[in-house]
């Protein structure tokens, strides 16, 4: 059995995937960057809004609503900066990897048949969102193993969306020093959300967050 993390992209962005796949299987002679640097970039805001801007409307308090608005924006704009920094102007043969590990590792699809933007998950991160999905019920809530879970589902995120990424990109030493230090900043910006915020819903809250987190996560 089989766990994949994955949102359904827009229109805007799964043309821009077919696309791409367009122009490389059939050599055009065109610069393949501006096209790869968008992507990513769109990538980047549809990912946020999936997990952190929908989900705002989940938090029923009008405070904790404002302080992941707060969040939400230290996330998009570290991200942003990020992005800006990493893709550059790259030959046509230094984008290549860039689209293969999209192809195949950041683009399936799901049991209907429908695009999803994401990837696998390895045994333990899934059975660890899993359990803590489970944990959260109507009745009762083990917050410990949802934190972990939620921790889980982060990181895998983070780690695949920009360290492993980062890794198909060709880039100077200054650069590739800067992606632990976004990488950083972004996962503390997710853990200030997920310590200080979430532990205090109410339990039917909670459910309504594992509720909209829950459908990110197939088994094929």
């Amino acid at each position: 059995m089989t766990y994949y993390f994955g949102f359904e992209p827009t229109e805007k962005l799964a043309d821009m995937i077919f696309e791409a796949e367009h122009i490389i299987s059939s050599g055009k002679d065109e610069p393949y960057y501006p096209l790869r640097n968008d992507i990513a970039q769109q990538i980047g805001r549809e990912l946020i809004d999936n997990m952190l801007v929908n989900l705002i409307n989940v938090i029923p308090d009008p405070e904790r609503q404002e302080k992941m608005r707060g969040i939400v924006v230290k996330i998009e704009g570290a991200t942003e900066t990020m992005l800006n920094i990493l893709l550059g102007k790259d030959k046509n043969k230094e984008v290549l990897p860039n689209f293969e590990y999209m192809k195949n590792e950041t683009v399936f699809e799901d049991n209907a048949g429908n695009m999803r933007v994401g990837f696998k998950l390895n045994e333990a991160t899934a059975k660890t969102i899993l359990e803590g999905f489970d944990a959260t019920t109507p009745d009762s809530v083990d917050k410990e193993k949802l934190v972990e879970a939620l921790f889980a589902m982060n990181h895998a995120v983070v780690d695949h969306f920009i360290t492993r990424f980062s890794e198909t990109l060709p880039l100077g030493l200054i650069k590739r020093k800067s992606v632990p230090v976004a990488k950083a900043g972004i996962n503390k910006a997710l853990e200030v959300a997920i310590n200080k915020l979430f532990p205090q819903l109410p339990n039917q809250s909670l459910n309504r967050l594992v509720n909209f987190y829950r459908p990110f996560i197939i088994e094929k």
